[in-house]
């Protein structure tokens, strides 16, 4: 289906903007403060817009949550870990979903992209107790670290959890990461899977056309 040149005017600006919020990383001025704030202020205003011409917005909110993920105004509590460019990161998962079936349909499989929702939010928001109640986790990218090390299994060790609720919450990081890893390692076979059966569908219909045709021929 052929893109509106005013709609593919538009998804070029957001994109820019993603970009252009990933070439900030490695500074932090006031500009770069304010020009972060306002690329927030412009997603979120794009999905509050997309939210209301929505007829269904429940269903809206389901089908897209990367986007709500993404205008999460994380810059002040998240600056120093740069995770605001992880959020933009996700808004351009979510601008490619609009264009890039394939994809799309992967993350759809097996209902995968609501468990990479679940263990996003998880490694985001399980670090932040961790800084008050754990003695080695001194501020939130060391404890944004840890999290992604025990959810990955890496583990490397450097950072141990000694108080009990720190325990418990490293046990569900770890068994988040498990899952996750099963979830993304059985979601690639049944897609693969699924692939195998609509092209050896497809075959077979071709082949009986190509059949049908040559008896037609025949005639």
């Amino acid at each position: 289906m052929k893109i509106p040149k005013k709609a593919l005017t538009y998804e070029l600006f957001m994109l820019v903007l993603i970009l252009l919020s990933f070439a900030l990383i490695p500074y932090h001025n006031f500009w770069t403060v304010l020009l972060n704030w306002a690329i927030w202020a412009i997603f979120t205003l794009d999905y509050v817009a997309r939210l209301v011409r929505a007829e269904d917005k429940k269903k809206y909110i389901k089908t897209h949550p990367f986007q709500l993920i993404a205008i999460i105004p994380a810059y002040g509590l998240f600056r120093a870990a740069r995770i605001v460019s992880l959020f933009h990161l996700l808004r351009l998962t979510a601008m490619g979903n609009r264009y890039l079936t394939p994809l799309y349909n992967f993350l759809k499989t097996n209902g995968l992209n609501r468990f990479i929702l679940i263990f996003l939010l998880l490694v985001i928001f399980i670090p932040v107790p961790m800084v008050f109640i754990e003695p080695e986790i001194h501020n939130y990218p060391d404890a944004l670290w840890w999290a992604i090390v025990t959810a990955t299994t890496v583990g490397y060790g450097d950072i141990i959890p000694v108080t009990p609720i720190g325990r418990i919450l490293a046990s569900i990081m770890m068994l988040v990461g498990i899952g996750f890893i099963g979830m993304i390692t059985s979601t690639i076979m049944s897609y693969a899977s699924g692939k195998k059966k609509r092209f050896s569908s497809t075959d077979k219909i071709a082949h009986i056309t190509k059949a049908i045709d040559q008896i037609e021929e025949t005639k």
